[in-house]
């Protein structure tokens, strides 16, 4: 069963790896979308949700290999480890989303936010988000390898160090959204009642509808979040209770191979779905690359000629 289980997760890895790809391929080469810090978090939620997969693959593949050596039980122990970590990233770069969103619900952007939500406090958080990791292998390690079976992923440490935290960050970034959507409506009934000019009003409402469309995205975001995280927390701690049973084990494997991957499968889909410009820019690099190619190149030689004359 289990194996038959993996088969199946490396299929959804391979898709998840290919959406994040084209996501990252079209964050990288758009001028326009490196300017939108929402989708740069979102490139760096990419490229966690990426390296996410790389650790299932690799741990699909020592599953595969059913050795029982020391060296194989230390592999596998550091993998399921670095996807507790990654997991934990995943979720802070969701909290630092809504973080730039709320931001953006000033009138001016609040210097602190700025240095929360900036590269070098992405790097950081991932850094961090691994040193635990880090730490809880070499406790894990102390009496020696254990065997790389799915019920270690269910020990009160991990339970303590792991899915308490993050179910700390979802309530976090839960309060975070619901603090955004209420200065948005504010905002709203802001100008409504206040005096301004067209142009200003014009502007202001063209915002607030970014804002809006933003905060549905984010929202979406969030309720994949909740249903990946909070089922595995409500069951490690089921299972820390004393009560352990076959049906325990069997959603084990269940949440451990699917509903984790859930956050990550689904995220650049949203993308897709909820942000025009991506879409265009999705179309226009991943489908349309060789046209758009010539069609530039076409308008450079009569931009050129045209100049000779």
């Amino acid at each position: 069963m289990w194996q038959s289980i993996k088969i199946a997760n490396f299929v959804i890895v391979t898709t998840m790896l290919l959406f994040h790809g084209c996501s990252i391929y079209v964050s990288t080469t758009s001028k326009e979308l490196k300017k939108n810090r929402f989708l740069v978090l979102a490139m760096y939620l990419s490229l966690s949700d990426s390296a996410l997969g790389l650790e299932f693959i690799y741990h699909n593949i020592l599953v595969f290999m059913n050795s029982q050596g020391v060296s194989f039980q230390y592999q596998c122990l550091i993998i399921q480890h670095l996807v507790g970590g990654t997991i934990m990233s995943s979720l802070i770069q969701i909290l630092l989303i809504c973080i730039e969103r709320l931001n953006t619900t000033f009138s001016t952007k609040k210097e602190i936010l700025v240095i929360v939500c900036s590269n070098k406090g992405v790097l950081l958080y991932f850094i961090l988000s691994h040193c635990i990791v880090l730490l809880r292998f070499g406790m894990a390690t102390i009496d020696g390898p254990v065997p790389c079976d799915p019920k270690n992923t269910t020990t009160t440490l991990l339970l303590f160090s792991h899915d308490i935290p993050c179910l700390f960050i979802v309530v976090a970034i839960i309060s975070c959204y619901s603090v955004v959507v209420y200065r948005m409506i504010r905002s709203r009934s802001f100008v409504h009642g206040s005096r301004m000019t067209e142009s200003q009003v014009v502007k202001k409402k063209a915002k607030d509808i970014r804002t809006r469309r933003n905060a549905v995205t984010l929202g979406l975001i969030i309720f994949v979040s909740l249903v990946t995280v909070l089922p595995r927390s409500m069951l490690v701690f089921y299972y820390n209770m004393g009560k352990k049973s076959a049906i325990t084990a069997t959603l084990t494997l269940i949440f451990n191979n699917f509903l984790l991957l859930l956050n990550s499968v689904v995220n650049p889909v949203i993308y897709v779905l909820r942000i025009k410009k991506y879409r265009q820019y999705l179309r226009c690099k991943c489908l349309k690359n060789n046209t758009v190619f010539d069609m530039t190149y076409s308008t450079a030689v009569q931009v050129r000629y045209v100049e000779r004359f």
